[in-house]
């Protein structure tokens, strides 16, 4: 166990400040003190105890507080960490593959990568990744996340388990969050969860939780996808990836509604919680919950009462938590409020376990060489 930070904040014994009383301010932390930085889990340079190194290749030992994943870090400098994740291999995947960090995932939004095939990326070490993404929302789409399911999973989708070699790889997939902010024109968003109009198609039919339904003369003819908390975590237990995101309410970083912000982090709090009580399989995915709350990195501010929300639920209320995801960023933000969010979560966030980054990247290391590829474009270094 790691030592109190010493600059981590105290329970106040007063009432809560003024400016913390807004409509929906969740009330656990009504009695935080926000005049403090949030941190939990943090070791040297932080405090005095130096952070745990375990040695590269050792042998994964998964904990009853992470059945699914083992974080092991190898190194540090300063505030880096050199670490290695151990995860739990999904139905279809043929063993688990140990996931160097940092390291940038490539994006395989509808569980493929455009322009290679599973044997190029399992054989070719020069293509070979440990961890792809994929995007909630698309695969629900197309072909359906039950489909998925049935077939045993998106590793057994892709064929993995026909590939006859040694070498395997991990999931990770996304919410359906961002597609709140790239399908904001396509969407409505509400406590319950967020309904998307499907682009693809119109129809007489309606497109629920619960399946295809019949549209009535009155309704409007499309297919309309409602994404719960509760829904998305039940299209990614279908997907079966290793690494699975809480539904978060994510808002564009360069919007300018204050009110929209407050909002979108109380309520990523709320669904963070309902997606916990939905998990279907906590013994071999990790849900990782989200940090959102806008630009605001000040000391009382948005980020801040997101960050403590989430301490609250995993020390207080026990939440099993393998890792967290950094998100509402990569929005078309200033480089500089950029850095600052990550700085901020960076230093908060406990150092033994894994943190993600989401959304971004350079062409060389994230979306932009596979979507190019697809394209029958060749990135070459000159």
């Amino acid at each position: 166990m790691s030592k109190s930070s010493p600059v981590r904040d105290r329970v106040d014994q007063e009432p809560p400040t003024k400016k913390h009383k807004q409509d929906g301010f969740p009330p656990e932390l009504a009695r935080v003190d926000f005049s403090q930085r949030i941190t939990w889990g943090k070791y040297a340079p932080y405090t005095d105890e130096a952070l745990p190194v375990t040695a590269e290749h050792t042998s994964p030992a998964f904990q009853k507080d992470s059945p699914a994943l083992c974080h092991h870090v190898n190194g540090t400098s300063g505030r880096a960490r050199a670490c290695t994740i151990h995860l739990k291999p999904q139905p279809g995947q043929l063993k688990g593959t140990p996931v160097q960090t940092p390291i940038f995932m490539p994006v395989g939004t509808k569980g493929c990568l455009k322009g290679l095939d599973w044997q190029q990326l399992t054989s070719d070490p020069a293509l070979a990744c440990p961890i792809i993404l994929g995007n909630t929302y698309h695969l629900t789409i197309q072909p359906g996340s039950e489909l998925v399911g049935e077939m045993n999973g998106l590793h057994a989708f892709q064929g993995l388990p026909n590939i006859k070699n040694e070498y395997s790889y991990n999931l990770l997939t996304d919410s359906g969050g961002f597609q709140m902010v790239s399908l904001v024109k396509l969407s409505k968003i509400t406590e319950e969860g967020v309904s998307f109009e499907n682009p693809f198609k119109k129809s007489g039919k309606t497109f629920t939780s619960a399946g295809l339904v019949e549209a009535s003369s009155s309704q409007e003819a499309v297919d309309m996808l409602l994404l719960r908390p509760e829904d998305s975590i039940r299209h990614q237990n279908n997907i079966s990836a290793n690494i699975i995101m809480a539904l978060d309410d994510v808002v564009s970083s360069v919007a300018e509604d204050d009110d929209r912000f407050t909002e979108a982090t109380y309520r990523t709090l709320r669904w963070y919680d309902r997606c916990v009580k939905a998990h279907a399989k906590p013994d071999t995915q990790n849900l990782f919950p989200i940090v959102q709350g806008a630009l605001d990195t000040k000391t009382g501010g948005l980020r801040e009462i997101c960050l403590a929300g989430f301490r609250y639920r995993e020390e207080t209320l026990k939440y099993q938590v393998p890792g967290y995801a950094i998100g509402g960023l990569a929005g078309g933000e200033s480089k500089d409020d950029f850095w600052r969010v990550v700085n901020q979560c960076c230093q908060a966030l406990p150092d033994n376990k894994p943190r993600y980054l989401m959304g971004v990247g350079y062409p060389l290391d994230c979306k932009y060489d596979a979507k190019e590829n697809s394209n029958a474009h060749v990135l070459v270094k000159r």
